[in-house]
């Protein structure tokens, strides 16, 4: 079982691949979070991959909780917030959630494993209760909870706002950002089975909610520039 993380890796990776092209060409700050979001899902699938089919061990399981459960999510609604923020308040909204990335890193990493529940796990993902502290999983959900928020939320809020709108870059801009939220809800209601210890449907809704918001972030991208009224040349509505 353990080939379906696997390949939900080989897919994040090649669309990680994909968007830093476009990050180093374009140079949209956007598609770098994206990217990076994209990396944690390539991260958290390939310790599945090896727990899966190597055995757990503590620092498997650790790389896969904070890739996968922790910082995926805030710094996809990283890239999100770059469509709709000027760029300087997209660089501060960034090293905030760096900030919070490197102490979610330190808790993570420092957390109580309970080895025993590790051990007993075969061809599965172990059930975050009953391996590490409640400390790193509070921490997750603050952290997911909050960035599903964003993107879920600037995805209603572009429809509803970009909808009234004429033109081809805001309704790309709007269909991008739903295809986005979509993808990340597919990842969520996914992680929901990797929380009862189901790793290879995870695995899978893992790769489907990738492969669906990378048809978001390539909808969302137009050389046509898009800029929200009351935007300037400085922000980063515009999308590449």
């Amino acid at each position: 079982m353990a080939m379906f993380p696997f390949l939900a890796a080989v897919a994040s990776g090649w669309f990680c691949f994909d968007l830093l092209r476009r990050f180093i060409r374009d140079r949209r700050p956007q598609h770098l979070a994206w990217a990076l979001a994209l990396s944690a899902f390539c991260a958290a699938s390939l310790s599945a991959a090896a727990g899966m089919s190597l055995g757990w061990s503590a620092g498997w399981f650790r790389s896969y909780y904070y890739f996968g459960a922790v910082v995926n999510v805030p710094v996809l609604a990283v890239g999100t917030l770059y469509l709709y923020l000027s760029r300087p308040m997209g660089h501060v909204c960034a090293l905030v959630v760096a900030g919070l990335a490197a102490y979610a890193a330190l808790v993570v990493m420092t957390a109580e494993v309970n080895h025993p529940g590790l051990t007993a796990v075969v061809n599965s993902i172990p059930m975050g209760s009953d391996v590490i502290s409640d400390r790193a999983r509070s921490l997750s959900r603050y952290y997911s909870y909050a960035g599903f928020a964003i993107v879920v939320g600037g995805a209603i809020w572009s429809a509803r706002r970009l909808a009234r709108r004429p033109g081809e870059a805001a309704k790309r801009l709007m269909q991008g950002n739903v295809l986005i939220a979509l993808g990340t809800s597919v990842v969520a209601v996914a992680s929901v089975f990797a929380r009862q210890g189901q790793g290879s449907v995870f695995a899978v809704g893992l790769a489907l909610g990738a492969a669906v918001m990378y048809a978001g972030f390539l909808r969302a991208s137009t050389r046509r520039a898009y800029r929200p009224a009351g935007k300037g040349t400085s922000g980063s509505g515009d999308v590449a």
